[in-house]
């Protein structure tokens, strides 16, 4: 009986490990199945945080844009010519020159400015005027005039500017300034 006895505890032994030896690869397969389903969560978690992130700083900074964004002019008077759409801007960015007590030199305009962006991609729908002038003021004067311009309630742009000191008095500034001009087209 002792024999029989030892033989059936080395069959059970060896079905034992047998079923050991099936059951450690699945076990090890549905444990590295666990860990990959859990890092993989992980990463779907950090990815839909990202989004988010990515989202929030997309509406604030297009509530930010809008916020700095102006109105392009639109000349609702009289007169279909594209000077008269600028006749009071153009007045204007004249007025505060005088108003910040610069000389003004020089003017010139120009309704075709090729190398302005609006000019080359959407000029069906704007008039574009570029005003080349040529200042002369203090330091201070110069300063409130741009200050000036900047806060002008419609969109005007500074497309070049350059500032340079009076050869016969330091103390004054020759600023050659272009300044470009937008109004929205009227439909005819």
């Amino acid at each position: 009986m002792n024999k029989n006895l030892t033989i059936g505890l080395a069959i059970i032994i060896c079905a034992a490990v047998y079923g050991l030896y099936l059951l450690i690869p699945a076990a090890t397969g549905t444990y590295n199945s666990f860990k990959d389903l859990k890092t993989s969560q992980e990463q779907l978690a950090n990815l839909k945080q990202q989004i988010a992130d990515l989202e929030k700083a997309k509406s604030e900074h297009v509530q930010k844009e809008s916020a700095i964004t102006k109105p392009i002019y639109k000349n609702d008077g009289p007169g279909g010519d594209v000077m008269s759409s600028f006749g009071v801007m153009f007045e204007d960015v004249i007025q505060a020159a005088k108003y910040n007590k610069l000389k003004l030199y020089s003017i010139a305009y120009n309704m075709a400015p090729a190398d302005d962006v609006v000019y080359k991609n959407v000029q069906s729908e704007y008039n574009v005027c570029e005003i080349d002038m040529q200042l002369y003021g203090s330091y201070s004067d110069l300063k409130s005039y741009f200050q000036d311009i900047y806060n002008y309630p419609y969109l005007i742009n500074i497309s070049k500017m350059e500032i340079t000191p009076y050869e016969r008095d330091r103390a004054i500034l020759g600023a050659k300034v272009k300044i470009v001009l937008y109004s929205k087209k009227v439909a005819a």
